[in-house]
């Protein structure tokens, strides 16, 4: 009887540690949100352009552009109109960078680019390199990307105090309905309630101006069903012009 009580206690021992080990597996810290880190973009291109961007932001511009190739783009040859029409009256500066996620901005924000200025808006739009399974090796969920793109939000309230903040909804991507395009939408629902969370930060979709009839991309106005051409550009900031001319006041 006695062997029999030992052998139970020693049982219950072994499960006893067995469970206290899952239970502080189970109380680990969760996986890092790459999405709200600071990331460098390794590359002498990545670095020299972030390096143009600051020393042009010396001119202490009214109106920023916080993005990725969506914005970068806008200084092809072929965009001079919209910069005619639309940016050149704001003294506009360009903060995009192609390939840009949003660990990177976060980087270049916390390394420079805001040291000096008190842009009157700041208009933001990132994200959709962070749902790009074809580039990248990490996909964000929508919250990991929400919450990337709030960080960028509090950074620049918190270094730019006085600026008013024009947070664009991702825009849609590909022909057919896919994977990303659906991890877009989602986190465009979860950014879309930032507003109730900081009074700096003014939400626009202007998704639907680049759907055609049946619900699809235009490649009138997306060629490759993700950036803008000349027209898609110009179809951004005569959407935005209203909103950007009421936080310029």
């Amino acid at each position: 009887m006695l062997k029999k009580i030992k052998i139970s206690y020693t049982v219950l021992l072994l499960l006893t540690c067995l469970l206290v080990s899952c239970s502080s597996a189970k109380l680990s810290s969760p996986k890092e949100n790459l999405a709200a880190q600071s990331v460098q973009l390794e590359g002498e291109w990545w670095n020299k352009r972030h390096e143009t961007i600051i020393s042009r932001l010396k001119s202490n511009p009214e109106v920023i552009l916080v993005g990725n190739s969506i914005f970068h783009t806008l200084e092809e040859e072929d965009r001079k109109e919209v910069w005619t029409k639309y940016l050149d009256k704001y003294q506009t500066v360009d903060m995009g960078i192609s390939g840009d996620r949003t660990e990177n901005v976060i980087w270049r924000i916390e390394n420079g680019t805001l040291e000096g200025i008190n842009p009157k808006v700041a208009i933001v739009l990132i994200g959709t390199n962070n749902t790009d399974g074809n580039h990248y090796l990490n996909i964000s969920t929508p919250e990991e990307l929400a919450a990337g793109i709030f960080k960028i939000c509090s950074l620049l309230t918190q270094k730019l105090p006085n600026t008013e903040i024009l947070l664009m909804g991702i825009l849609p991507y590909g022909y057919k309905p896919n994977h990303r395009d659906n991890l877009n939408k989602a986190t465009n629902e979860l950014i879309s309630s930032f507003p109730e969370k900081n009074s700096k930060i003014h939400y626009i979709n202007i998704s639907s101006e680049y759907l055609d009839e049946n619900g699809k991309v235009n490649k009138e106005l997306m060629p490759d069903y993700l950036h803008p051409n000349a027209e898609g550009h110009l179809l951004m900031f005569k959407a935005l012009d209203t909103d950007i001319q009421k936080l310029m006041k």
